[in-house]
């Protein structure tokens, strides 16, 4: 069985429930670790706010007080927003987190006006209006590589959903820095992931981990993962590799900081 959900968003970005409503829910679908992962700083209409971040803070103590039965963790979903690599989070705000998921999104505030023209604006016409040049897919895997490189990501979340990439390259970067590849509920429709059949098993050529998420914006959603299990077992993941399956993950920002 799946033991935790690590990417899950509250009041303070893009969610409906509380930090309290997520750990509540989470406890009723038997999960032993919820993380809160709202959208980063960055993104011009579901960011967390800097003024809101000691309040997360204290929502998440609080309820790690009064639900001393589950692990809560305070996180972030960062953005990747450089072509050089850099995403939306400071040295300084590392030492809060328990988790860091990072991911492409729209309408994120790029590092500079030149990831504006060779990041933002090809990805977003490109996947809008037609197929993502092998150029632009080039210039997005080094980004993503550049970031792991740069910063003690967790989880990779939903590849390819918006940013095309060389999913098995990101995944041979990431097997080696001990990030998880995000098997993403949210993004998975008729029965396919944000990656391709065929994308996916590139990926199982690699070394890398997976882990389910819910990328739940309600808590009706969290721990809710059977839009993944028909995919996996398509594709032949073996559940061994799947680090929330029937294990706990250890990522890799808290091995970093033991």
């Amino acid at each position: 069985m799946f033991l935790g959900d690590y990417h899950t968003h509250t009041v303070y970005s893009h969610g409906k429930g509380t930090v309290e409503d997520n750990v509540r829910a989470a406890i009723a679908a038997g999960l032993k670790q919820i993380a809160i992962t709202d959208h980063g700083f960055r993104h011009l209409t579901y960011n967390v706010r800097r003024g809101d971040w000691p309040y997360i803070m204290g929502d998440v103590e609080a309820a790690r007080q009064k639900y001393p039965q589950i692990d809560i963790f305070l996180g972030l979903e960062t953005n990747f927003n450089s072509l050089d690599g850099n995403i939306d989070i400071r040295p300084s705000d590392m030492p809060y987190l328990d988790v860091v998921v990072c991911g492409y999104h729209k309408l994120v505030l790029p590092h500079t006006p030149r990831d504006l023209f060779g990041l933002y604006i090809p990805n977003f016409f490109l996947n809008s209006f037609g197929k993502t040049s092998a150029k632009q897919t080039a210039k997005n895997t080094d980004a993503y590589i550049r970031a792991l490189e740069k910063y003690d990501i967790d989880i990779i979340s939903h590849i390819n959903h918006g940013c095309q990439v060389d999913a098995a390259a990101v995944a041979e970067v990431a097997a080696g820095y001990g990030t998880y590849i995000e098997l993403n509920c949210k993004n998975m429709h008729g029965g396919q992931a944000s990656m391709t059949d065929a994308e996916l098993e590139a990926v199982l050529m690699t070394k890398a981990e997976f882990i389910v998420d819910s990328d739940a914006h309600a808590p009706g959603k969290i721990g809710v993962f059977d839009r993944a299990v028909p995919i996996i077992e398509r594709v032949g993941i073996p559940y061994e590799r799947i680090a929330n399956w029937d294990r706990l993950p250890a990522f890799r920002s808290r091995r970093k900081r033991a």
